[in-house]
């Protein structure tokens, strides 16, 4: 960021439209449209690659917002989110595979409607997998990423900030404890949904009146768990609560070891450092409001 444009730090709607931005939104919306030009009757499918890609975009936007609106000189890795850019992609890839995979069962049920109720049951297995399986895939390295950092040399200022850590400028970050609390509930409620999938699409199986019925665009039935609405609400509710419990948690910076990272530093770079960290956000800004 200029100096020229220091004390705005807010994207207009046109800024935030990157390169990257658009290829996945006309990507998702071109395969987006061939699934409804197969006339399906019911869209409950299509709302997991929704919501998967919506989380994408989030973190497109979060990406492209840190990138255009960092100072010249960056004196502060800021990261409360992990890495936006690898967490947008990881969705953007399973939101794909979702597509794919419903645009493949389309086409069978319209030119191999025989096959469709061999397969369905795999159908349902894979889409289940792919849409809980990107919620757990963004949290996987968490912790390498999730941190406010302190850049006090000229040559940490020219490392990748998210290959190299110096801990000793590190002022808040994802404690060991609560990094195992994230992890293991993240991956339980992964296998665990994946599992309670499969015994529903069993107990379906063999007793079609417990489940709900789906028209493919061949006008063949399919009958599905209803249990698929509470996974299609699960991992997108925990994300959220984890990905804000990450965010308070990182903006809670120790500001006694602030102090004594910038102490020695010049005062101009002080400065510096301090309004870096008040751009981020009003929490931070309230917490560094005496200096």
């Amino acid at each position: 960021m200029t100096e020229k444009n220091n004390n705005n730090h807010y994207l207009s709607l046109k800024d935030l439209i990157s390169e990257s931005f658009l290829c996945d939104l006309i990507l998702f919306t071109f395969l987006f449209i061939l699934i409804i030009s197969q006339a399906w009757d019911n869209i409950f499918f299509l709302l997991f690659p929704l919501i998967t890609f919506t989380f994408s975009l989030f973190f497109r936007i979060l990406s492209t917002n840190k990138k255009r609106t960092e100072f010249e000189k960056r004196y502060v890795i800021y990261n409360p989110f992990g890495s936006e850019g690898k967490n947008a992609n990881r969705l953007f890839y399973s939101a794909q595979f979702q597509l794919i995979l419903i645009f493949w069962l389309g086409a069978e049920s319209l030119y191999n409607p025989h096959l469709v109720e061999n397969y369905y049951f795999y159908f349902t297995s894979i889409l289940v997998f792919l849409y809980t399986f990107a919620f757990f895939w963004i949290f996987i390295d968490l912790w390498k990423y999730s941190r406010l950092e302190i850049i006090t040399s000229e040559i940490e200022g020219k490392l990748d900030s998210q290959l190299s850590i110096d801990t000793r400028n590190v002022i808040s970050f994802l404690k060991l404890k609560t990094l195992k609390i994230i992890s293991v509930i993240n991956l339980l409620v992964f296998i665990l949904l994946n599992i309670i999938n499969l015994i529903f699409l069993l107990l379906v199986s063999n007793n079609p009146i417990l489940g709900m019925q789906v028209y493919l665009p061949g006008s063949q039935i399919i009958t599905l768990s209803y249990m698929l609405y509470g996974i299609f609400f699960i991992s997108p509710i925990l994300t959220i609560i984890i990905l804000i419990f990450n965010y308070l948690t990182i903006n809670d910076f120790n500001k006694e070891k602030l102090d004594e990272l910038i102490e020695p530093l010049p005062r101009n770079t002080q400065i510096n450092i301090i309004e870096n960290l008040k751009s981020l956000n009003n929490k931070i800004k309230e917490q560094l409001k005496s200096e």
